[in-house]
């Protein structure tokens, strides 16, 4: 039985790649925490779209399903996008996507305009997850 050493190195002698690598994983824990606050900022808020854009209870039902089936359903094809155009510029327009479908969202005045019912923000979130 030997003994393992394992050494500490200092903050001062970590590479510039080695610093780049973390601030690549600080974007990519940003994404994913948008992405998933999203959905629950999104069924937290039923009721107050339900009054300021005067919708009934059938059309509120598919707010959040319809999301996060638009999501799941373009996981698949996002990654193959990633591997396919790069991982990092897939992410960076699926970022750009995503902002432009919250925005719109957030200026919508009316039920049949709003891709908050629709799958307005999905496909830029599910290029934004990680798979």
């Amino acid at each position: 039985m030997g003994v393992t050493v394992i050494s500490v190195v200092g903050m001062s002698e970590i590479s510039p790649l080695g610093s780049r690598r973390w601030w690549a994983l600080v974007a990519v824990v940003l994404a994913v925490l948008a992405v998933s606050m999203d959905l629950t900022v999104l069924s937290v808020a039923l009721p107050t779209l339900s009054g300021a854009l005067k919708a009934s209870e059938t059309d509120l039902q598919w707010f959040s399903p319809g999301y996060a089936l638009v999501l799941a359903a373009a996981m698949l094809p996002a990654g193959l996008l990633g591997d396919l155009l790069g991982r990092k510029k897939v992410m960076l327009w699926s970022l750009g996507i995503f902002a432009l479908g919250s925005l719109a969202c957030a200026e919508s005045r009316r039920l049949s305009t709003s891709p908050c019912s629709g799958p307005g923000r999905s496909p830029g979130a599910s290029c934004s997850t990680p798979c």
